[in-house]
């Protein structure tokens, strides 16, 4: 495996553990920016991965065919503290934070 994807690989599963309960502490918080601005990622590669996460995330909160509002409010802060614009969200989650 190569330094790049290894580094990607736990980014990833920060990431998931950080989101994994539906809070986000201040250390986690702290822990998931110095990821971002010490992690060796280009910042392109690192904006592609956090919107990868949120479409995962959805895939998997709406595999029922329909989003919770418990569910609606994990992928809200997700969206919120990774400081993601509504243009780099897909259509569909877009669409899901607004109802």
């Amino acid at each position: 495996m190569s330094d790049s994807a290894s580094v990607e690989r736990r980014f990833t599963g920060m990431l998931a553990r950080i989101f994994s309960d539906g809070i986000v502490t201040d250390d986690e918080r702290k822990e998931l920016w110095t990821a971002v601005a010490t992690g060796g990622l280009p910042a392109a590669r690192v904006d592609a991965l956090l919107v990868e996460f949120i479409r995962k995330s959805f895939s998997h909160f709406s595999a029922d065919g329909r989003l919770t509002d418990s569910e609606r409010g994990k992928l809200r802060l997700m969206v919120d503290e990774l400081a993601l614009s509504q243009e780099s969200l897909p259509d569909e989650i877009r669409r899901a934070l607004e109802s």
